[in-house]
C-alpha cells in the first residue's frame, strides 16, 4: 500500500470515533465550571499561618486579614471562642479572633473568604488558557473532522487545556482537589506521546505502517505505565522515571520536528513549521527560564503565575495563525471571514455601548432624543457597514497575509492590469514591477522580440537567487519571455505560487497578443497615412502638371485662334459694305473662344493658382479674396504680412494654406450666411498662424474633430488632412448663432533656411 492510499485510508472516521470525540469536546469546558463553582464554594484564609501552633507568618499587603488588623508574629489563640488547634471546616465569614502580639491579648474579626476571591487573577487567566486551547481545537475539529492530523491537534489542544487548568487556577497547590492534579499529571504523561505522533505524520509522514504502529504503540504503553507508576506510587523513583520518559518523549518530537524541516518538508511545510516553532518558542521560553527553572533551582521566580498562563497562550494562536497564513488545513478562507465578522462585531458593539452610555449620563430623562440618537446610529452603521468590512478585511489579511500575499487579491489586481494593458511599457510594468511587488519577489525581466531574436540583457541564474522563465507566445511562436525572480525570503516557489505565476504568465500571453496586434494595427495606420500624405502630394503635383499643360497648350492656341479671328472678323469689316451673315458668324465664334478661354483660365487657377509660383502666398490671396467676394457679395478683411516674408515659404505649405482658405470660404459661401470674413495670417513668436472668422450662423463642433466626416463636415476633415500634412494643428471654434473661428498652426521650422 503506497502512501497516498494509506492516507485515504487512515482518515476514514467510524461512527464510533465521531462518538469519542463527541464525549471528549465538553470536557474542558465542564472541568473550567466546574473549577469556578469550586473557588466560588472553598472558604480559606488569605493569610500565611501555622495550622498547628496559630502563628501568622505572612500577611498580604491590602488583603483581608491586613484590614482585619493581622500582622506578621501575631498567634491566633481561639476563633469564634474556640481553641485555633481545635477550630474546624470554617464557613465563609467573619469570625471573631483572639490574638497575642508582643504579650498583650487583642481581639480582632478573622474573616474568611471564598477562594475566588484570593484567586481571582489565576483563575480568569487559567480559564482564559483553557478555554484558548480548547476552543481552537474544536473549531479545527468540526471543520476538518476526516483529516487524521487534526483529530491529533484536537487531543492535544485539550490535553494541554486540562492539563494547565488546575496548576495556572491555583498556585497554592494544597488548595487544588486531588483529582484535579492526577488529572492534570495523566495529561502531562499523555501530551508527551501526542506530540510526537504529531510530529512524526504531519506535515511529512515518516516510516512505514508497520514502523509507526510498533514505535508509537511503545510510546503510548509507556506514557500508559507512567501514568499508572504515579497514581500507585506518588513520588517515588518509578514516577520519576516515568516523568523522565515523558521528558525524553518531548525531545525525540524536538528531534522529529527539525529533521522533517530540514530534509523532508516542502517550502510551504517549512514555513508553516516555522511558524509553529516561533510560536511553541515564545509560548515556552519565558516561562521555563523566568518561572520554571527558579523554582527547580529553588531560586525566587521573575514571573507570576497569570503572565506564565498567558505566554502559553501563544502556542496554539501559533498554529492559528499557521493555519490562516499558509492553509495549514485547508481552511484559511473560512477563518480569515470569520476573523472579520467578529472584529466588525466587536467594533459595532464598542460604537453602541459607549453612544448608550453617553445617552444615559447626558440624556438620561429625555426617551424620545434617546429614540431618535439610537435610530440614527443604527443606521449610520447599516450605510457604513460595507465600509466597515472592506477596512476591516484589509487588516485582518495585512495580519495574516503580512499585506501582500493574499493570493485571490494577487490575481484580480494583475488580471485587472493585463486587461487593461495596451502599450509594452505597460506590460513591462506589471510583470517586472508589480507582480514582484505583490509577491515578494527579487525583480523581473520582460523580453519582447521576435522567435529567431533571443534578450539583449538575458537573466543570470545563481544558486542563491534562480529565476523561472515563462516564454510568451503569439500564434505559434514565441515573441517574449518573462523572467521572474526568486522569493525575497529565499524559499523556493510553492506549488501554490507556480499556479498563480502560470495562470499569470497565460494572461500575460493575452495582453501581449493585444500589444503586438495594436502595434500592428498603428503601423498599418502609419502605412495608409504616408499613402494618404503621399497621395495628396501627387495629386498636388498632378494639378499643378495638368495647370501648366493647359496654360502652355489649349490656352495658348485658343489666344492665338482668338487673335486670328479678330485679325480676320477686322479685315472682313473693311472689306464689305454691308454685313454679311459671315461676319457674324465669326463673331459668335470669337465670343465663344474668348468664353471657352476664361473658363479654362478659371479652371487653370482652381488646379494651381498662378500667382503661388510667381507672386507668392500674399498676392494668391488677395486674388482669392476679391474674386470670391465678388461672386458672394460677402465682404473680407485680409490682415497678411509683408509679401516678403511669405514669398519664400515652401511650395507645400503654401499650397496647402492657400486650399484651406479656398476650401473655407467655400464652406461659407454655401453654409454661414455671414456678412464679414476676415482673415489674418501672422507670424508668431516661431509660428505661422492662419486664422479664418466669420459672423455666420455656426455650428455645433464635435469633441473629437476626427469625428468631422461622421458628422458631414467633409470640408472640415479635407483641411485637417492637409494640415497634417504638413505637420501643423488646425482647431475649429463654433457655436450656433455665434460664428466659425478655423484657426491653423505651423511651427515655422523651415523660418531658418527662409532666413
Amino acid at each position: 500500500m503506497n502512501r497516498e492510499t494509506e492516507h485515504r485510508v487512515g482518515t476514514r472516521s467510524p461512527r464510533s470515533w465521531r462518538w469519542l470525540f463527541a464525549l471528549l469536546a465538553p470536557v474542558v469546558p465542564v472541568l473550567v465550571g466546574y473549577d469556578v463553582h469550586f473557588q466560588l464554594t472553598t472558604p480559606v484564609l488569605d493569610f500565611a499561618l501555622d495550622e498547628r501552633t496559630g502563628l501568622v507568618y505572612d500577611v498580604p499587603q491590602d488583603s483581608f486579614a491586613d484590614w482585619a488588623g493581622l500582622m506578621p508574629g501575631d498567634v491566633i489563640l481561639t476563633v469564634d471562642g474556640v481553641p485555633f488547634s481545635e477550630w474546624r471546616d470554617p464557613a465563609v465569614g467573619n469570625y471573631p479572633l483572639e490574638i497575642e502580639r508582643n504579650g498583650r491579648r487583642l481581639v480582632l474579626e478573622l474573616p474568611v473568604v471564598p477562594l475566588v476571591k484570593v484567586n481571582l487573577v489565576s483563575l480568569v487567566v487559567a480559564a482564559a488558557v483553557a478555554l484558548t486551547f480548547w476552543g481552537i481545537g474544536v473549531l479545527l475539529l468540526l471543520r476538518r473532522f476526516q483529516r487524521r492530523e487534526i483529530r491529533l491537534v484536537f487531543l492535544l489542544a485539550q490535553t494541554f487545556a486540562i492539563l494547565l487548568l488546575f496548576p495556572l487556577a491555583h498556585p497554592a497547590p494544597w488548595v487544588v482537589p486531588t483529582w484535579g492534579v492526577a488529572l492534570s499529571s495523566a495529561c502531562f504523561y499523555l501530551a508527551a506521546p501526542l506530540l510526537l505522533h504529531y510530529y512524526l505524520t504531519f506535515p511529512v509522514v515518516l516510516g512505514t505502517p508497520r514502523q509507526r504502529r510498533w514505535g508509537l504503540g511503545v510510546v503510548y504503553g509507556l506514557a500508559l505505565a507512567s501514568i499508572i507508576c504515579w497514581l500507585v506510587a506518588g513520588g517515588t523513583v518509578l514516577a520519576r522515571l516515568g516523568a523522565i520518559c515523558a521528558i525524553l518523549e518531548i525531545v525525540a518530537a524536538v528531534v522529529v520536528l527539525i529533521y522533517v524541516y530540514l530534509r523532508r518538508a516542502t517550502p510551504d511545510g517549512r514555513r508553516r513549521l516555522r511558524l509553529v516553532v516561533f510560536g511553541n518558542m515564545m509560548a515556552a521560553g519565558p516561562p521555563l527560564l523566568l518561572y520554571i527553572l527558579p523554582i527547580m533551582v529553588g531560586a525566587p521566580y521573575r514571573m507570576p503565575e497569570w503572565l506564565t498562563g498567558l505566554f502559553l497562550v501563544v502556542a496554539p494562536l501559533s498554529y492559528l495563525y499557521a493555519t490562516v497564513r499558509h492553509n495549514l488545513f485547508g481552511i484559511d478562507r473560512l477563518l480569515n471571514r470569520t476573523l472579520v465578522y467578529v472584529l466588525l462585531s466587536i467594533v459595532i458593539l464598542l460604537l453602541y455601548l459607549g453612544l448608550f452610555l453617553v445617552i444615559y449620563r447626558f440624556l438620561a430623562g429625555d426617551l424620545l432624543l434617546q429614540m431618535m440618537v439610537a435610530a440614527g446610529l443604527t443606521l449610520l452603521v447599516g450605510l457604513s457597514f460595507d465600509w466597515l468590512r472592506t477596512r476591516a478585511q484589509r487588516l485582518v489579511d495585512r495580519v495574516f497575509y503580512g499585506g501582500w500575499y493574499d493570493y485571490p487579491d494577487v490575481v484580480e489586481t494583475i488580471s485587472d492590469a493585463l486587461a487593461r494593458t495596451l502599450e509594452r511599457e505597460q506590460l513591462t510594468d506589471v510583470l517586472t514591477h508589480q507582480v514582484p511587488e505583490l509577491m515578494q519577489l527579487h525583480p523581473g525581466q520582460l523580453w519582447i522580440g521576435e522567435q529567431n531574436q533571443s534578450p539583449s540583457h538575458p537573466a543570470t541564474q545563481s544558486p542563491s537567487h534562480p529565476v523561472t522563465q515563462f516564454p510568451l507566445t503569439f500564434r505559434g511562436r514565441v515573441h517574449g519571455l518573462w523572467i521572474v525572480g526568486s522569493r525575497l525570503d529565499g524559499d523556493d516557489f510553492t506549488a501554490d505560487d507556480r499556479r498563480i505565476l502560470q495562470t499569470l504568465a497565460r494572461q500575460a500571453e493575452t495582453a501581449l497578443s493585444n500589444v503586438l496586434l495594436v502595434e500592428a494595427l498603428r503601423r498599418q495606420l502609419d502605412e495608409i497615412r504616408a499613402i494618404q500624405r503621399q497621395l495628396l502630394r501627387s495629386r498636388e503635383e498632378e494639378r499643378a502638371r495638368l495647370a501648366r499643360d493647359l496654360h502652355d497648350g489649349p490656352i495658348q492656341t485658343l489666344v492665338g485662334l482668338n487673335l486670328q479671328l479678330g485679325l480676320l472678323v477686322a479685315e472682313l469689316d473693311k472689306l464689305a459694305t454691308c454685313p454679311t451673315p459671315p461676319v457674324e458668324v465669326l463673331k459668335d465664334i470669337r465670343a465663344q473662344v474668348r468664353q471657352l478661354l476664361s473658363d479654362l483660365r478659371q479652371v487653370c487657377v482652381e488646379l494651381r493658382p498662378p500667382m503661388l509660383d510667381t507672386l507668392g502666398l500674399g498676392a494668391a490671396l488677395r486674388a482669392l479674396a476679391d474674386d470670391w467676394s465678388a461672386q458672394s457679395g460677402v465682404k473680407v478683411r485680409l490682415e497678411l504680412p509683408l509679401d516678403t516674408t511669405l514669398r519664400s515659404l515652401p511650395g507645400e505649405v503654401s499650397v496647402n494654406l492657400y486650399r484651406v482658405v479656398q476650401e473655407a470660404l467655400t464652406n461659407i459661401a454655401r453654409h454661414a450666411e455671414a456678412r464679414l470674413v476676415t482673415i489674418q495670417l501672422t507670424w508668431e513668436c516661431s509660428r505661422l498662424v492662419l486664422t479664418i472668422r466669420d459672423d455666420g450662423r455656426g455650428f455645433v463642433v464635435p469633441a473629437d474633430l476626427h469625428d468631422l466626416a461622421a458628422q458631414g463636415h467633409f470640408g472640415l476633415a479635407g483641411m485637417q488632412e492637409r494640415i497634417a500634412l504638413i505637420g501643423g494643428t488646425l482647431t475649429v471654434e463654433s457655436a450656433p448663432g455665434r460664428g466659425t473661428t478655423v484657426r491653423v498652426v505651423k511651427n515655422a521650422d523651415f523660418r531658418t533656411s527662409m532666413d
